[in-house]
C-alpha cells in the first residue's frame, strides 16, 4: 500500500480543512442520515477516507475490517471497487445484536449497497480468526479497526494484525479521540518498531456530525527480519482476550440487553474519562 500517495490525496476528499468540513462527494451524508441511510456509528468523513484507502488498495493486498456491525462503513467503502478484495469480522455481540437476525440485518444492507463488490464475512471474535493459519489470501495492507474499546483490546488490535499486514500498510482506527484508544496507541507504538501515528482527525465533540468519535491513521513498515509471529507476551494476551475476557464480554452484553438502565450507568461509571471528548 502506497501510505505518501494515500495521505497526499485526503486533503482533495473535502471541501475545505477535513477537521471542520464536510466531504465533497455527498454520497459520504447519504450513508449517514439520507434516505437510505445505513445505520451505524461512521461520520462522513471517516466514509470519504476509508473509500479513497481502499481505491489505492494494490491487487495484491486486502482489505480487513473488524466490527462491522449493520455495515455502514464497509458498504461505503466498496462503492466503486474493482478488482479489490474486502474481508469483515463481526462477532454480533455488541450494541444488544441478536444473532442470525442481525447477521441478516449486515448481509441485506452488504446485497443492496455492495452486491458487485468482493466482500467475505466473517463471523467471530477478531482476536481468535486473526491468529487462525492462511485465513486471507493476500496480506493486508488497508486494516479499518472498529471493534471493542477497552484498552487491551486496542493495544492488540494493532499486535495480533501486525503479522498479516504487508510490509507497508495503513492501519485506520475509529473512535480514536478518545483517551482509552490513545493510551494503547502509545504503549504499543512503545514495544513494537515500524509503527507510527500519521494523522490524526479529532472530534471536536463527541459523536461529532463529521468525524463521530475520532480517526487516525497510522502506517506500519516492516523492519528488515521482523518475524511475522506474535512475540510471547503479545500471544499470552491475546489468549486471555479470546478465551477469558470474550466470554465475559458475553455475559455483560447479554445482561446489558435484559437491564438496559442498570447496564447504562453501570457503563458510564466504568469508563469515565477514558471516552470523554472534551
Amino acid at each position: 500500500m502506497d501510505t505518501q500517495a494515500f495521505l497526499a490525496s485526503v486533503p482533495s476528499l473535502f471541501q475545505g480543512d477535513p477537521r471542520s468540513t464536510p466531504p465533497a462527494d455527498a454520497r459520504w451524508q447519504g450513508f449517514v442520515d439520507g434516505p437510505e441511510a445505513v445505520t451505524g456509528f461512521t461520520g462522513p468523513n471517516e466514509l470519504a477516507v476509508l473509500h479513497r484507502a481502499a481505491s489505492l488498495l494494490p491487487p495484491d493486498e486486502v482489505y480487513l475490517e473488524v466490527g462491522t456491525f449493520k455495515g455502514r462503513s464497509l458498504c461505503a467503502t466498496v462503492q466503486d471497487a474493482t478488482d479489490q478484495k474486502f474481508f469483515a469480522m463481526e462477532n454480533f455481540l455488541e450494541f444488544g445484536m441478536a444473532g442470525q437476525e442481525a447477521r441478516a440485518e449486515l448481509e441485506a444492507n452488504l446485497a443492496r449497497w455492495a452486491g458487485s463488490a468482493d466482500v467475505t464475512l466473517l463471523e467471530g471474535d477478531c482476536f481468535k480468526l486473526m491468529a487462525e493459519p492462511g485465513l486471507l489470501p493476500d496480506p493486508v495492507g488497508v486494516y479499518f479497526y472498529d471493534g471493542e474499546h477497552t484498552l487491551l483490546s486496542h493495544y492488540l488490535a494493532l499486535a495480533v494484525v501486525e503479522p498479516l499486514l504487508a510490509d507497508e500498510a495503513l492501519v485506520l482506527v475509529d473512535d480514536a479521540t478518545w483517551p482509552v484508544v490513545q493510551r494503547a496507541h502509545h504503549q504499543f507504538i512503545k514495544r513494537h518498531s515500524g509503527w507510527q501515528v500519521v494523522e490524526r482527525w479529532d472530534a471536536r465533540e463527541a459523536d461529532d456530525p463529521l468525524w463521530a468519535n475520532g480517526l487516525h491513521a497510522l502506517v506500519y513498515r516492516r523492519p528488515p527480519g521482523a518475524r511475522r509471529t506474535l512475540g510471547r507476551t503479545d500471544e499470552v494476551l491475546r489468549y486471555y482476550q479470546a478465551h477469558v475476557q470474550d466470554r465475559l464480554n458475553s455475559v455483560a452484553w447479554k445482561a446489558a440487553a435484559r437491564f438496559p438502565g442498570p447496564a447504562k450507568e453501570a457503563a458510564r461509571w466504568v469508563m469515565g474519562r477514558s471516552r470523554k471528548i472534551d
